[in-house]
């Protein structure tokens, strides 16, 4: 952390630096951030770390022959990659050496409070880390501990650290039968043998690790139990489930158990895309990373050159590097029966933030037992080679796809809150995607997403489109008047148009850049709207008579071309209707309900069910019918409305049903239950939430400050859940309520009445 000195001494001058704050520190030494003396500034490009030993230890001759050896090949160790070398003593009372500061977060903590990096960016950070490898080993240097605390993000792209003084700093004995350099979590097959064992090779599988993580945001080979770490890496069983299709090939040469299998550094920087980019491709969660290490830097620098000192300074937050066995945040990983799992969604980056903490670990001479210099391990006889340039994939494969198609609240169709497989698959993640916080027009309601705009209705027919992979406001649709009585309705999406409807009719715009298009009007008659629902590109609207106590109005208006393809009088308010299963379904009141023919408009049945709202399972033509006063779920025929069972009670919200008739309901008491939709049998329950989706294989139960992820087939225990809660801005108040989520891809879109949209990894 970015810790202030102390205030009762002098400033601390080591040779030509003058310390400005303590960094961190790492086995047996101490970092701090430090300018030269004679040169106080508050440019951070200028500043440097310098690395010494602790105080309370004692220097004998081994460590200061060793500390010689390493700075005479860390020196050696140069590149646009690396956080060169500036100045070293190993003669000094307390030996110290300074390298390059760079002011920006490791990939360790970057990928903790902001989340995965977007394939694009990996892509491009591990080309970047590749041809620093490759320069490393062509001056016959290993690094020996490359993991996501060593290597720093910088504007331009990342910088590998610690080549210095990993053997009297950070060795640690992990076996009988040699001495072991590395992170556990990070270290190759050869890492466990012992340091004689460790080839060029054993970067590259270190380096296949560091990508895995910051694709996935965990370690190919973690595991909460050292003894199950080692044990994996021995075997080279690493799990890529979470990396992106388009960049598992390459990673999984890289993680081969033998050394000859795996492709140089050099190759490696090929598959992965060759050339450095003009503009490095960070996405917008690190780039506010960046500019707050840039600032955090700066402040200590102003109050060193102003002559005020710098031991007033706050210290802030420690950096928590990733491990595998000790995180207090961690990143997301598979749930463990009985033990909560929490971490922040990383979408809001606030506050002040510490400078990385730069452990001293591992870089040593190349030895061969060959007789041979030079780097060794690649790839094995008659493996392909890929040139500098290769196609963006680097393997022949095709890049992801992305998403293409459009995601509805309430899980679209049948108003199921069940998204499917596409809200865990990222291959329908919008392009370029990462975490985000947008500010927006109180009184925002829900939003659709399309594969580049997220559009989200507003009071009075408003509404705002943001991009969906950063969330940049493009742009906004002022309000009329109110829309209806139940507040903003759901934009639909169609094609290249968005419809948003109000108490005039239904406005069409451009979806990439707002302009107005056109409007189909209120029917006449004095109607005023209640609710809306998509389907196949139609849209379906509920009205109620200003003007005839008890009289309703549906219609149908594909939008596309905007024409009205019927119109069906009802004798009763309509409320929330459903369009799915060749029916639209239209509760009327509390105490009946019709069901109308979705081609034609006309009335197949009726039912005395007082249903305040449907919900349409396709697959099985099931209508559930909730918001009843009793609190039941019934079961109902979605074409005739005959009841066929009762599936809960006490219910206070409308359920989810998934595609293979699970149906998860909230009760009155905060109970979370899981049910059988064919056979009415409870499958399990327990107590959370207020309202429930179903993504993928996991059940969602989001209330105003958290959203729980549980195991659909069922929790182990109470305690086997996700929490996940939202990092708000400072100056956001407490939100009493949140939206409709959206997700798609891994990710969820979720906003707030009060003024905000948070987009962020999904539980």
């Amino acid at each position: 952390m970015l810790k202030a000195l102390p205030s009762d001494l002098p400033p601390r001058i080591l040779g030509p630096y003058r310390l400005l704050a303590r960094l961190g520190a790492g086995g047996m030494g101490e970092v701090h951030l430090a300018c030269r003396a004679d040169a106080p500034t508050a440019d951070p490009h200028r500043m440097v770390a310098v690395k010494t030993v602790r105080d309370d230890l004692e220097v004998d001759g081994d460590f200061r022959t060793r500390f010689r050896r390493e700075i005479a090949a860390a020196r050696t160790v140069d590149g646009p990659g690396v956080a060169r070398l500036v100045d070293a003593d190993a003669d000094a009372p307390s030996p110290w050496l300074a390298t390059e500061y760079v002011p920006g977060p490791s990939l360790a903590e970057a990928v903790v409070r902001s989340g995965a990096l977007p394939a694009g960016t990996v892509r491009a950070l591990g080309a970047a880390l590749a041809r620093a490898l490759a320069g490393v080993h062509a001056v016959q240097v290993l690094h020996r501990d490359l993991k996501p605390a060593n290597v720093l993000l910088a504007a331009a792209g990342p910088k590998l650290i610690d080549f210095g003084i990993a053997q009297a700093f950070e060795a640690t004995a992990l076996t009988s039968t040699g001495l072991v350099v590395g992170s556990p979590g990070f270290m190759s097959p050869e890492h466990l043998v012992g340091s004689r064992a460790v080839v060029p090779a054993s970067d590259v599988f270190c380096l296949g690790a560091v990508l895995a993580f910051a694709a996935s945001g965990r370690g190919p080979f973690h595991d909460d139990e050292m003894a199950a770490v080692i044990y994996r890496i021995s075997r080279a069983e690493a799990d890529l489930d979470g990396v992106p299709e388009e960049l598992r090939p390459v990673l999984e040469r890289c993680l081969r158990p033998d050394p000859a299998g795996r492709p140089s550094a050099a190759e490696l920087a090929g598959l992965l895309g060759g050339g450095a980019p003009d503009v490095f491709p960070w996405p917008g969660a690190v780039l506010s990373l960046l500019a707050e290490y840039g600032e955090a830097a700066r402040s200590v620098g102003e109050a060193a050159a102003s002559g005020a000192g710098v031991a007033d300074l706050p210290t802030l937050a420690p950096v928590v590097p990733y491990s595998p066995t000790a995180l207090t945040v961690r990143p997301p990983s598979a749930p463990v029966a009985g033990v909560t799992r929490r971490r922040p969604w990383g979408v809001v980056v606030a506050g002040a933030v510490a400078v990385a903490v730069l452990a001293t670990v591992g870089v040593v001479l190349v030895n061969r037992t060959d007789g041979r210099a030079g780097p060794s391990g690649g790839p094995a006889t008659g493996a392909p080679s890929t040139a500098t340039g290769a196609p963006s994939t680097g393997t022949g494969a095709a890049a992801p796809a992305t998403l293409s198609q459009v995601v509805l609240p309430y899980g679209g169709r049948g108003r199921t809150n069940d998204f499917g497989r596409t809200g865990t698959d990222r291959a329908y993640r919008p392009a370029g995607w990462s975490p985000w916080t947008a500010k927006v027009e109180p009184g925002t309601g829900a939003c659709a997403l399309s594969p580049k705009v997220l559009v989200c209705a507003g009071a009075g027919g408003s509404a705002v489109g943001l991009r969906a992979s950063d969330g940049k406001r493009l742009w906004t649709v002022p309000g009329r008047r109110e829309t209806s009585p139940v507040g903003p309705l759901y934009p639909a999406v169609v094609d290249d148009a968005v419809y948003l409807t109000d108490a005039d009719g239904i406005h069409a715009y451009g979806l990439a850049d707002g302009a107005e298009r056109g409007v189909v009007p209120v029917p006449d008659g004095g109607w005023e709207v209640k609710s809306t629902d998509l389907v196949d590109g139609v849209l379906y609207s509920a009205y109620f008579s200003a003007r005839e106590d008890g009289k309703g109005l549906v219609s149908a208006v594909r939008l596309r071309d905007r024409t009205r393809l019927w119109r069906t009088r009802l004798d009763g308010v309509p409320e929330q209707l459903v369009a799915g299963a060749g029916t639209v379904l239209v509760p009327l009141g509390t105490d009946r309900s019709v069901a109308l023919d979705v081609r034609s408009g006309g009335v197949v049945a009726q039912s005395r069910e007082g249903c305040g709202a449907f919900t349409v399972h396709a697959k099985s033509g099931s209508a559930l019918c909730s918001g009843r006063e009793d609190g039941d779920v019934i079961v109902l025929d979605a074409r005739t409305l005959k009841a066929r069972r009762t599936l809960a009670h006490g219910v206070t919200d409308r359920p989810a049903v998934r595609a293979d008739g699970l149906v998860t309901v909230v009760d009155g008491a905060g109970t979370l239950a899981a049910y059988d939709l064919g056979s009415g049998r409870e499958r399990w329950r327990v107590p959370s939430g207020e309202r429930v989706y179903l993504v993928g294989d996991r059940v969602l139960a989001v209330d105003s400050a958290s959203v729980k992820s549980y195991p659909a087939a069922g929790p182990a225990s109470a305690n086997d859940f996700e929490d996940y809660r939202p990092n708000l801005p400072d100056d956001f108040p407490t939100p009493t309520s949140a939206g409709e989520p959206l997700a798609a891809g891994g990710a969820v879109f979720l906003p707030f009445p009060d003024g905000l949209v948070v987009s962020g990894y999904l539980p």
